[in-house]
């Protein structure tokens, strides 16, 4: 990363403020700076403290100059119309998965629209508890909110569990998230479990051979040499490790990636095909790195000439960032032509039973 230089930090203290000068460390510009500013500033007047305004946000602009990621600085990300908690530990909620989680639920609101139904959703590797949500804050938005909404979540962190159990808690007392009633019945549940393990029954819904209508999960997909070179400083030093790289050193993880014989940072999409291949959602959805990797994932659901999901899964595509532009071209893999829909990076893998 180049130096800056001296001027343009006495532009910050000149043009901003001199707290300014904290922040252009980690901002790297100035209109970044002064937005940062802005947001702090903002934060500190919305949160009562026995300690001087003017002090807290020094102290936050120092922090935030030392590299911390601004959503743990703030303690908070925007995400689609909720307020995510964020802490150190728990991976933060990045836009990306904000447009695929929307583009998700418009998609189930319109087959509701049309065909009112119960919806059962499990979400794995579930992180702040971001995905599921917004999934059903989006869900029961009228006119098309279903007849009753179970989602089951599920992370191996005891920290990320408890946090997306106090956003769930968060967000229903900022009246972001409607509270269970008889004419919304809804449950959410977070269950700490190791997706590598037989995955528990949901606890309070689904009877035995019940349908799963989406199953969602954002996985480790970074592999270590990438973690090393090509995340931000940010990221290594204060994001947790666990949520972005697969675990190799286990050895459960490694004859995955021998029995698969997939990359070390494909090994939890192994997995979480063969839940899929268990529970046969109606849906799923991965996230995944890059669109190298989106094509290698959709190589894996569609090995052994289709017998095996993609047999199962009338639509295969791949969406890009912003999967809600109209835009699909069609990409030739493993002998089938597959979608590759919306603008951007390639970013996760979509199946459908049905025709899109």
């Amino acid at each position: 990363m180049p130096r800056l230089p001296p001027s343009l930090f006495w532009r910050a203290r000149r043009e901003i403020s001199p707290m300014a000068t904290y922040l252009l460390k980690a901002c790297r510009d100035l209109e970044s700076t002064a937005n940062e500013l802005r947001w702090i500033r903002e934060h500190v007047r919305a949160t009562p403290s026995p300690v001087f305004p003017g002090l807290r946000t020094w102290n936050l602009c120092e922090r935030r100059g030392k590299g911390v990621p601004l959503q743990y600085v703030l303690g908070t990300q925007p995400f689609g119309n909720l307020d995510i908690k964020c802490r150190p530990g728990v991976l933060i909620p990045r836009p990306e998965t904000e447009a695929y989680t929307l583009h998700l639920a418009s998609l189930l609101s319109q087959e509701q629209q049309s065909s009112p139904a119960p919806l059962s959703i499990l979400d794995l590797c579930t992180g702040t508890g971001c995905i599921p949500l917004l999934l059903l804050s989006s869900l029961l938005t009228p006119p098309a909110a279903p007849p009753k909404i179970t989602i089951h979540a599920l992370d191996i962190s005891p920290l990320a569990i408890s946090l997306a159990t106090h956003n769930h808690a968060h967000n229903t007392a900022l009246n972001l998230l409607p509270p269970p009633t008889p004419q919304t019945p809804h449950t959410l549940t977070f269950t700490r479990a190791n997706i590598f393990h037989p995955l528990p029954a949901p606890p309070h819904h689904q009877q035995p051979g019940g349908t799963i209508d989406l199953l969602t999960a954002n996985p480790p997909y970074i592999s270590p040499a990438a973690f090393a070179t090509d995340t931000s400083r940010a990221v290594r030093n204060h994001e947790p490790r666990l949520a972005l790289v697969p675990d190799t050193s286990t050895s459960t993880l490694t004859d995955y990636a021998a029995a698969y014989n997939c990359l070390p940072q494909d090994i939890f999409y192994a997995r979480l095909l063969e839940c899929a291949a268990e529970l046969r959602p109606r849906r799923v959805f991965l996230e995944v790195g890059d669109m190298a990797q989106a094509v290698r994932v959709v190589g894996m659901v569609l090995r052994d000439g289709g017998a095996g999901l993609g047999g199962y899964y009338a639509t295969v595509e791949i969406w890009r960032d912003e999967p809600e532009v109209e835009r699909v071209e069609m990409r030739r893999i493993a002998g089938r032509e597959v979608g590759v829909r919306g603008e951007g990076k390639g970013r996760g893998v979509y199946l459908f039973q049905g025709d899109v």
